[in-house]
């Protein structure tokens, strides 16, 4: 033992106050030297008889190399013994708490007032125990020690996971998740690209504040996350419903997943979800502005997919199983433009993200985008904005 009685008294007055916890010294001689502990306590019939017990416990028979956890007629206690030069002195008892395991019914069984004792959970019993430990002999421990030679931790921590007491918890604490109805109208908003009616639902839907579930029971931002992850997920497949090709929805969501796990704030989550959301909706839209037939859309997906690979008409027409000649016909009559033409076009558009976003040199992307040379590559991309690549990579800088 590292510290005086004096000493071990004010840390025992501590624990009491903070935790609402009884805390006794009793001696080798079965007597106790203080106790700490609230007027209702030691009035309370329950708890005198409890006591009694203590004193007449074998605590002499445990090691001192950590806290000791022991039950008394479903009341849990741990104790440390406390010793000088191997001398045993007698043991500093914490408790009674209760389990939240425990239904109310039993308590009211065993005891006149089941709200007398403290419920804890046993993640917060041991950490109060590692605390006294450390303050009485300044020696740091770790849970899974104190867990491995404490079998009477073992039921609680099993009972304790329990999915079925996790609801009850969740009942009592009053804790709810978000309303499905308006997840619903979201998620159907996404689907069907409505960008202008997604402000009526994001306050109340997967990115409100006020009713998140609980993911991770140690870390609030963690637990948010995790919940925007699985929105991301939601909202993806939701855009996928509504049109938006499958490679952009599921880039996109990874895109926006990394993001999110590197946020360092709650704000900062919420913004880039609600980003997410109306990036995948406006998406979804612009989509939905060109009806195409199954074949058309299938073309548009695949050469959206490949801009850099090689692409061919007689690829596209084995995906679609249409002839070579009647899938150029329908494509020019749907879309406009040849086929030809619009890879050109999507390659372009391409090139200008790479040229805005980047700093690859403009003979690398004209090659990156299969264009055969860079005079090729200058004489289409003028072909489709007017400029060269360098004008509008340096106009693109100047603004």
């Amino acid at each position: 033992m590292k510290i005086s009685t004096i000493d071990l008294q004010y840390i025992s007055q501590l624990i009491s106050e903070i935790h609402h916890l009884p805390v006794s010294y009793i001696n080798v001689a079965g007597e106790v030297v203080f106790e700490y502990s609230s007027a209702e306590y030691t009035s309370n019939p329950s708890y005198i008889s409890l006591k009694e017990q203590l004193k007449t416990y074998p605590y002499h028979t445990a090691s001192n190399s950590y806290p000791i956890f022991f039950s008394i007629a479903e009341c849990n206690y741990f104790y440390i013994n406390l010793t000088v030069d191997n001398q045993y002195l007698g043991a500093l008892v914490v408790g009674p708490s209760l389990s939240p395991v425990i239904e109310d019914t039993i308590k009211s069984t065993i005891y006149h007032e089941p709200d007398l004792f403290p419920t804890l959970h046993y993640q917060q019993c041991l950490a109060i125990s590692l605390f006294v430990y450390y303050s009485i002999y300044q020696k740091k421990i770790s849970k899974t020690a104190v867990i491995h030679h404490n079998h009477a931790l073992k039921p609680l921590i099993r009972h304790e996971g329990h999915t079925a007491l996790e609801l009850s918890y969740a009942r009592r604490k009053d804790s709810v998740h978000t309303n499905l109805y308006y997840e619903k109208i979201l998620l159907d908003n996404v689907k069907n690209g409505r960008m202008e009616k997604l402000n009526e639902v994001l306050n109340y839907s997967i990115v409100g504040q006020a009713q998140l579930g609980v993911l991770s029971k140690h870390n609030h931002l963690r637990s948010v996350q995790y919940l925007m992850i699985t929105g991301i997920a939601l909202i993806c497949r939701a855009a996928i419903e509504g049109g938006l090709n499958e490679e952009t929805a599921f880039t996109l969501s990874d895109f926006y997943i990394q993001k999110l796990e590197d946020q360092s704030s709650l704000i900062d989550i919420l913004s880039l979800m609600e980003e997410a959301i109306y990036d995948f909706t406006r998406r979804v839209s612009q989509a939905k502005q060109n009806k195409y037939s199954a074949p058309i859309t299938t073309c548009i997906h695949s050469i959206e997919n490949q801009l850099y690979s090689e692409i061919t008409l007689n690829q596209l027409s084995a995906i679609c199983h249409l002839s070579p000649n009647y899938l150029s016909s329908l494509f020019k009559k749907e879309v406009g433009i040849s086929f030809s033409e619009y890879i050109q076009q999507q390659r372009i558009e391409e090139a200008k993200k790479l040229l805005t976003y980047t700093s690859y040199p403009i003979l690398d992307i004209g090659s990156l985008l299969n264009f055969t040379d860079q005079s090729y590559f200058i004489k289409v991309f003028k072909k489709f904005t007017g400029i060269t690549p360098k004008q509008y990579r340096n106009k693109d800088v100047h603004q």
